[in-house]
């Protein structure tokens, strides 16, 4: 084996030591932070106090968008409260400290979050920092199964039913935190857990 050939080796170790970790409702209360948040109707709002609670109440139950718009009213309403909630999630004190325990171990940490990343980054990058939480890269991603297809990444730690359900047949390890929407997950293989110390055990070191 020449020098070359022994960087190289390095190189793909390194990539196998690469894991994606998603933000809202893993490393955070996100949902809870939604359901229980008192928040406040401003008149100055380009639409009524009454269509504010309905707006809320759709948000809260998870009803999707009704339009093919890229831009409605609602929209614009969701995008307003997921801000607020970006910045008033609280942090898992076992999430924080599995991530201090990967950047100690050697993994490359690659936060994949869905979070529209044009509008979220700055507000996203210091909830971060305020958490004390390590991370090498900042994603947004729609399909995270793709991502990692794509950059090589073996593990995937997210909440999203998607992930959780497809994972495998792409060659993705998907971990997940336990939640209610997860009770009627068949025959996967992905692993659920209530405490990011299991997800140690299953990578490994």
């Amino acid at each position: 084996m020449n020098k070359n050939d022994d960087i190289n080796l390095k190189e793909r170790k390194e990539i196998k030591k690469a894991i994606a970790i998603d933000l809202d409702d893993t490393l955070n209360d996100f949902t809870e932070i939604i359901q229980k948040t008192n928040f406040t109707y401003n008149p100055n709002s380009p639409f009524s106090e009454e269509t504010f609670k309905n707006y809320l109440n759709r948000l809260r139950k998870g009803i999707p968008e009704d339009s093919n718009l890229v831009s409605t009213e609602y929209s614009s309403f969701k995008r307003q409260i997921h801000q607020q909630c970006y910045r008033l999630a609280n942090a898992r004190t076992d999430g924080v400290e599995f991530m201090k325990w990967l950047r100690k171990s050697g993994w490359q940490v690659i936060i994949c979050t869905t979070r529209d990343l044009r509008r979220a980054n700055d507000c996203t990058v210091k909830w971060l920092k305020e958490n004390d939480i390590p991370f090498d890269h900042l994603f947004m991603a729609s399909n995270k199964i793709v991502f990692c297809k794509l950059w090589g990444i073996e593990h995937l730690v997210d909440d999203d039913v998607f992930n959780i359900v497809y994972g495998e047949r792409y060659g993705v390890n998907v971990y997940y935190p336990h939640m209610e929407k997860h009770q009627c997950l068949q025959c996967s293989k992905s692993k659920g857990f209530k405490s990011f110390n299991e997800v140690k055990q299953w990578i490994g070191n």
